[in-house]
Order: structure tokens, then C-alpha cells, then sequence
């Protein structure tokens, strides 16, 4: 799912990193793989701990997906990554992750009609991360859940 987001909005994304962040084609398309990677790292984490209330959360908190404790954590880590892995300094860092990260996560939630469940999640987990990690959120799930899903 993220993947697909990105590819769609790709054009978008890519235009205004170059346009007002002023990053150059290539630097953008880095920016855009460092995205996907650094995503799915920070929400893979984030369901091994178990953190799926905050997950679901963010994804239905819609335009004030922003002011959650969790969008804070995955941007820190995002502005981190284009900081070590494409060697922007902090501050086009940053501006690369306050622009990318409201517009992915925005699609995101607005890809599904009505609220995100546990069981979108895991789907989504599963194909981002691959299906070890999607087992593994449904394993958690399950048996934090008293064993609803089985």
C-alpha cells in the first residue's frame, strides 16, 4: 500500500522536492526510496512492539494524523535517514520530511473509506514488509486479543 501510494503520488512529490525544497532529480528520487524504506522500518518497529492502537490511531486521526505522538517519531526517524543515507544537512532534511511525510500519510488514510481496522493494518504490514512481519502482527494481534481473530 505505501509503496502504491508512492509510486501514484511520485510525480507530485518529486516535482515539489525539486521545485521548493530545491533538491535536484536524483536527490529527490533518493528521497523518495529513503521514504518507502524508512516507512515501512518505522512501522515494522512499531508492530513488533506492539504499538497497534498508535499505528491505527495516526491513520484514522485524518487531517490531525500530524499531532500524533507516533507521526512525530516516524518523521524524526525519516529526517534522520535523508540526513545519513542521501547526506542532506538537517535543515533540507527536514524540509524534505515536513513536505513528503503530511502528503503520504494524508493519502493514506484518505485510501480507505471509513477507519482503519486491525485487520487493514495487517494487511498492509504484510505487503509492505513481507508476510514474516504480517504473521507476526497477526500472531501479537490474536493473542493480545484474547484470541478474537482465530
Amino acid at each position: 500500500m505505501i509503496q502504491d501510494i508512492l509510486k501514484n503520488l511520485s510525480p507530485e512529490l518529486i516535482s515539489g522536492l525539486t521545485n521548493q525544497v530545491g533538491l535536484n532529480f536524483n536527490q529527490a528520487n533518493e528521497a523518495l526510496n529513503t521514504t518507502k524504506e524508512s516507512l515501512v522500518n518505522s512501522l515494522s518497529k512499531e508492530v513488533t512492539s506492539g504499538n497497534f492502537d498508535g499505528i491505527l490511531n495516526m491513520l484514522n486521526a485524518g487531517a490531525n494524523a500530524s499531532k500524533s505522538p507516533l507521526f512525530d517519531s516516524i518523521a524524526g526517524n525519516l529526517t534522520k535517514n535523508y540526513i545519513s543515507k542521501i547526506g542532506l544537512s538537517p535543515q533540507i532534511a527536514g524540509m524534505v520530511t515536513s513536505f513528503v511525510l503530511p502528503k503520504i500519510i494524508s493519502t493514506l488514510t484518505n485510501s480507505k473509506s471509513g477507519s482503519f481496522g486491525q485487520a487493514d493494518l495487517i494487511k498492509m504490514i504484510g505487503q509492505e514488509a513481507g508476510g514474516s512481519l504480517g504473521d507476526k502482527a497477526s500472531s501479537l494481534l490474536k493473542g493480545g486479543l484474547g484470541n478474537l481473530f482465530k
